[in-house]
């Protein structure tokens, strides 16, 4: 294989191709979710692919901003980005398009975004993702729903080992208000990246009582028991502790629904510090250790498009949760393609008629329309995946009958077209 030649395998770093095993799979996790989405009665939005920029940034978290991938609109001169979150633009739509409509509003949505990263090696720069907003509710039980949403969406898929790891940006919050500033930066980055040596150095450089608390915070993850942990830690103080109050009532709102098992608490928890207000979460699956998702509280958002609202919601990666199916032997439907009907015969209308009667029964049939002999079409049926031969020629034409032969299996029989003609799961 020639330079020129090797050139048409390369794609830009970050993107990559699916064959049709690895796009049915993914199709199949999307529409899991989504059916899933729908059944606690969301709706779907479609978002475009690509919005003014100056728009886009008013929602955007901090650190997305520099991912953006940025092209001039011709015919204006303005700069457009495509979009690198869905959260902002459903946010725009609820606040615009959508702002007379009745309260709460659940919208789901799918598809791709897309994100520079430029730090990140071969990391996808185009990301697939579903997920929820429910807009217009301030309560401890709109954010339960959240997390029992994204846990019984990952058991319909067949994932069992996953933790969902919440915690609050209020509490974060009120205590980086309480050192000193020129701290906070450092402190945010240690936090972010786990890193308890880091965060200990910082620690001495804080004055009492809130060394303690700091020198404390990164080990305040694990069961409901480290709300009270972390009350001790903190003492009389009422603008924390009615955060970890919160967390409580949160917990006993999952509990309900049987999930308790599934949230940890971790009060050091900072994704998204600019982005959320309340509650936020993140779900890990064990094993490989990926993130699947995450999402939480965002009270501000909307306003920022004019119309000022609470919401929750979260987002659901489709690649990582394909590759965490994958890597633990997931169970994956059928998608095999029913038959290949293989006509013999001179004129083609019976074949055309037989194929279109079976689609319509709810089969999926393809047409071996290379003139070749019986076992060539056999095995390209072996190598495509095709279940079934329908083999007809000028004399079972005749008899009103076809030759089925079973592609793994190798048994024929010979059924009339009625016996053929049957509702497919009838």
């Amino acid at each position: 294989m020639n330079k020129e030649q090797l050139s048409l395998f390369q794609l830009p770093r970050g993107v990559k191709v699916l064959p049709p095993r690895g796009a049915q799979r993914r199709e199949w996790v999307r529409k899991v979710l989504l059916e899933t989405f729908q059944s606690w009665g969301f709706q779907k939005v479609v978002t475009p692919h690509f919005e003014y920029l100056d728009i886009l940034l008013k929602g955007l978290e901090e650190g997305l901003e520099d991912r953006v991938y940025r092209l001039v609109e011709r015919e204006t001169g303005r700069l457009i980005a495509l979009r690198p979150d869905f959260t902002p633009q459903v946010a725009r739509i609820a606040a615009t398009v959508m702002k007379d409509y009745p309260r709460p509003l659940r919208l789901c949505y799918s598809g791709g975004v897309f994100r520079y990263m430029p730090d990140r090696g071969e990391e996808e720069k185009e990301l697939h993702q579903v997920g929820v907003e429910l807009i217009g509710l301030d309560l401890p039980e709109a954010d339960a729903e959240m997390i029992a949403m994204a846990a019984r969406s990952l058991e319909n898929l067949g994932l069992t080992h996953y933790t969902i790891a919440v915690g609050h940006m209020g509490f974060i919050a009120g205590i980086l208000e309480a050192i000193p500033q020129h701290l906070v930066p450092k402190l945010k980055r240690a936090l972010a990246e786990k890193n308890r040596t880091e965060t200990r150095k910082i620690c001495r450089q804080v004055p009492t009582p809130w060394r303690e608390v700091l020198k404390e915070l990164p080990t305040l993850y694990g069961d409901i028991k480290v709300l009270d942990t972390a009350r001790v830690i903190l003492g009389q103080n009422e603008k924390l502790t009615k955060h970890l109050d919160y967390l409580e009532t949160l917990h006993s709102m999952v509990e309900t629904y049987g999930l308790a098992h599934r949230m940890v608490i971790d009060l050091s928890e900072i994704r998204g510090f600019q982005y959320h207000t309340g509650m936020v979460f993140e779900i890990f699956t064990e094993g490989m250790g990926k993130k699947l998702g995450g999402g939480g509280r965002y009270d501000w958002l909307l306003e920022r498009f004019g119309k000022s609202e609470p919401a929750t919601g979260f987002g659901i990666n489709v690649d990582a949760v394909l590759k965490d199916l994958e890597y633990k032997g997931g169970k994956w439907p059928s998608f095999q393609i029913d038959y290949l009907l293989v006509d013999f015969s001179k004129d083609k209308k019976t074949a055309l008629e037989l194929a279109r009667k079976l689609r319509e029964l709810g089969w999926k049939v393809a047409r071996d329309i290379i003139k070749r002999d019986l076992k060539g079409s056999l095995e390209y049926a072996k190598k495509t995946d095709i279940q079934f031969l329908i083999v007809m020629d000028d004399e079972l034409k005749e008899k009103k009958q076809v030759r089925v032969i079973d592609t793994t299996e190798g048994k024929e029989s010979l059924l009339s077209l009625e016996e053929l003609l049957i509702p497919k799961g009838g």
